[in-house]
């Protein structure tokens, strides 16, 4: 007779069998797909930089061949006016001495060699060439222009590469709207300083009245996002970011629960300004700082955008609109955004 337990076993045993029979995972295709795919793009990248790079080199050569040849001719031309200066100038001083000699000298001594002297006095009217031919001076210009033009075709291809590269980068502005009394914005809406003292501005649910602080204009419910901005040589400043249900009536202890920020203290102690804060220890003062945002994962990151040496990270669970955010309360210093 067959006990449970053996039957148990003996489907056991089946089941398994058949499991391994039927065992064939094929994750690993879909990570040699993916390997082969990395690999692909990374040799497709190398020598789209290559191929750039040979490119740029060539167009190095013939411009800088041209200016070479400018200057060599440039260098002709000047020194073939140094030596005709200095051979007027001799000329004119010789003239000049002969020239008192005879004055002085009896009519018959007087008209010797005077015919001479004077066909050289018209040499000496005679104009002296230009330093710098018209046409070299032309040629000078037109490759001045085409300098620029390169240095400026330059300049736009790396906004555009970084543009379509750096897709995660945002352009904060700071919004009025939600600005504190006490502070000052620039024009651009790009920098915020500590007036002397309070404005009168309309108190709309949106300001705050409670604390020194702003918003960026734009919010993010998804992905990922960084910006970056300076700030002062003083103290008393946070910078990082605020859900929009952060309390703007109360002070900034009251609403750091819904604020994850950087902040330099009055004693130029760093913290991690949430609930409950954390002092902070940092070898470096960092002046230009980047605030990361990736709104899935829950993470806030700040870098110092010197050298891109992490600052501090926080994690969070974020489940609405999450707004760049700032607080001063120092007239010595400042916050600037970065374009």
């Amino acid at each position: 007779m067959v006990s449970p337990r053996d039957e148990t076993l003996k489907n056991n045993l089946v089941f398994l069998q058949k499991e391994k029979e039927e065992f064939k995972p094929e994750g690993e295709k879909k990570s040699d797909g993916l390997l082969g795919e990395v690999a692909s793009e990374r040799q497709r990248l190398r020598d789209t930089f290559e191929q750039l790079q040979q490119f740029l080199r060539e167009q190095e050569g013939v411009l800088l061949a041209q200016l070479d040849r400018a200057h060599g001719e440039l260098t002709k031309e000047r020194h073939e006016y140094i030596s005709s200066v200095s051979e007027r100038k001799s000329l004119l001083d010789t003239l000049i001495v002969e020239i008192e000699k005879k004055r002085d000298q009896p009519v018959v001594e007087f008209l010797m060699d005077v015919g001479k002297i004077l066909s050289s006095c018209e040499a000496a009217k005679a104009p002296i060439p230009e330093p710098v031919s018209p046409e070299l001076q032309r040629t000078v210009k037109s490759l001045s222009e085409m300098s620029q033009l390169v240095v400026g075709a330059v300049d736009k291809f790396k906004v555009n590469l970084l543009s379509e590269v750096d897709r995660e980068r945002v352009k904060v502005t700071l919004d009025p709207e939600t600005a504190g009394p006490y502070l000052i914005l620039s024009k651009d809406c790009k920098t915020v300083r500590l007036g002397d003292g309070q404005q009168n501005l309309p108190d709309t649910p949106k300001r705050f009245t409670g604390s020194p602080s702003i918003l960026g204009s734009q919010g993010f419910t998804a992905g990922r996002h960084y910006w970056e901005l300076e700030v002062g040589n003083g103290d008393s400043w946070a910078v990082g970011v605020a859900v929009e249900s952060v309390r703007r009536k109360d002070s900034l202890s009251m609403a750091m629960g819904k604020i994850w920020a950087l902040r330099r203290d009055w004693n130029l102690q760093y913290t991690a300004l949430h609930m409950p804060p954390a002092p902070l220890a940092l070898e470096e003062e960092p002046r230009r700082i980047r605030v990361h945002l990736d709104y899935e994962a829950g993470q806030v990151t700040f870098y110092n955008a010197e050298n891109m040496m992490q600052i501090l990270q926080f994690k969070a669970s974020f489940t609405e609109k999450v707004f760049p955010y700032f607080w001063l309360w120092s007239e010595e210093t400042y916050i600037q955004l970065c374009a």
